[in-house]
């Protein structure tokens, strides 16, 4: 069932059907960064593609320590001890 309906119907939504969503969601944006230096930089300009790189290197780490540290605030175990 879709998230909207449930919300509406004020059922409860089921956390591995969040998670997955989320998962989904944060693989789709990934994906999405990281065809980003090649999309962007100029054809056969691989200096310029090495630093698009670099940055999405960069907001990729990022994010995953945001991440990390939401979920350390929730007491979330990490990913290898979930189940």
């Amino acid at each position: 069932m879709q998230l909207r309906v449930m919300e509406k119907k004020k059922e409860l939504v089921r956390q591995d059907e969040v998670t997955a969503m989320i998962d989904d969601m944060i693989g789709v944006l990934l994906t999405a960064l990281s065809s980003m230096p090649a999309r962007c930089a100029p054809r056969g300009d691989l200096v310029m593609r090495r630093k698009l790189e670099a940055i999405v290197f960069e907001v990729r780490t990022e994010i995953a320590n945001i991440a990390q540290q939401k979920a350390d605030a929730y007491g979330e175990p990490p990913p290898s001890e979930q189940g």
